[in-house]
């Protein structure tokens, strides 16, 4: 039988260490949030997310009823760009399908940081949350880290093109975002991925010993 007089052996389960990913359209997040899982941190991708609920058939439903039998396929399945072209031009629109998705995708990150929770007297999971727009799904009422992953205007550039996106088209995506240079302002640290992987590696790695492992 073993005893512990310390407040965390006393205390229930812990939640866990919460970083909230930020940054650019075509910035590296992704690659920043691989990274950091290689680490052992569990990722909350809410684009994801997302993507899955819009398969949900109650979520297919309200979709057809409001936006019209042309945004679902042959397949019974939602088209992501047929939606995406009407919503982006269309804020009455986008925030209807906001008010539909949101909740869901809320609920879903609820049930995945309750899941992480650790046991009394051991280290703190940490999970990663990458959410684009995560002021308007008020996801947690805080996070333990907000991150920046900075990349160029160029660079982003670049890494759009090879997805197939215009310059115009990654302007009209970040324009449905914040202020980057807000989110830059408001962030705990910024995690540079200018260079190769080798450097935005040990970029992340920095991040893990200053901002996450002491709040574990």
């Amino acid at each position: 039988m073993s005893s512990c007089a310390e407040p965390s052996c006393a205390a229930g389960p812990r939640g866990p260490v919460t970083v909230l990913l930020q940054g650019g359209v075509a910035s590296g997040k992704s690659t920043v949030a691989r990274l950091l899982a290689a680490r052992g941190a569990s990722v909350l991708d809410c684009d994801r997310i997302a993507h899955e609920e819009l398969r949900a058939p109650e979520v297919v439903a309200a979709v057809r009823a409001d936006f019209g039998g042309g945004v679902v396929g042959d397949d019974g399945e939602v088209s992501r760009p047929a939606l995406a072209a009407l919503v982006f031009d269309d804020p009455a629109a986008l925030r209807r399908l906001e008010a539909l998705l949101h909740p869901r995708v809320a609920a879903r990150v609820a049930a995945a940081l309750e899941a992480a929770a650790a046991p009394p007297g051991a280290p703190r999971e940490v999970v990663v949350i990458d959410a684009a727009v995560a002021d308007k799904m008020q996801l947690v009422p805080r996070y333990d880290v907000t991150a920046f992953v900075a990349a160029s205007a160029p660079a982003r550039r670049a890494r759009a093109a090879t997805r197939g996106w215009s310059d115009d088209e990654l302007a009209r995506r970040e324009a449905r975002q914040a202020d980057l240079a807000e989110k830059r302002a408001r962030a705990d640290a910024v995690i540079e991925n200018e260079g190769d992987l080798a450097e935005t590696e040990s970029h992340v790695e920095r991040f893990w010993t200053d901002h996450v492992a002491p709040r574990r």
